[in-house]
């Protein structure tokens, strides 16, 4: 276990991942304010969603890859699409440091939209449900 996992923290962290892809829907997605090391501020658009706990705070390269897979920066065109985060490594300044990455391609089987549940087998059912 990734004892970084057990902090208390509002936002995903490329661990959080856990060394796999995650296929997520998108909430929503709103301005938010990250105050880094040192005490400096940041506007970065901030995404949630659907089920998860925690957000993510959208850096331009990630919006971009979600604006060329869902009609462009217009953040309205992107609620109840699916994406894939995933962890990776980045060079900030001078060092190598784990970051989330959005896969350039819509999720196998979603069409980009969340999918509908799959149907209960007929022989599944309760007694009375329709399906």
């Amino acid at each position: 276990m990734d004892v970084r996992t057990l902090y208390d923290k509002e936002y995903l962290y490329a661990f959080d991942l856990q060394g796999k892809d995650v296929t997520v829907v998108i909430e929503s997605v709103k301005g938010g304010t990250l105050v880094g090391t040192g005490g400096k501020s940041n506007k970065k658009p901030v995404m949630r969603f659907k089920g998860k706990e925690k957000a993510l705070a959208l850096n331009i390269t990630n919006a971009r890859i979600i604006a060329a897979l869902y009609g462009g920066f217009d953040a309205n065109l992107w609620i109840g699409k699916a994406i894939t985060l995933y962890p990776t490594t980045t060079t900030f300044g001078s060092q190598t440091v784990e970051c989330i990455r959005i896969r350039n391609v819509k999720p196998k089987g979603r069409n980009g939209t969340e999918s509908a549940p799959e149907p209960v087998p007929s022989e599944e059912r309760e007694p009375g449900e329709e399906g």
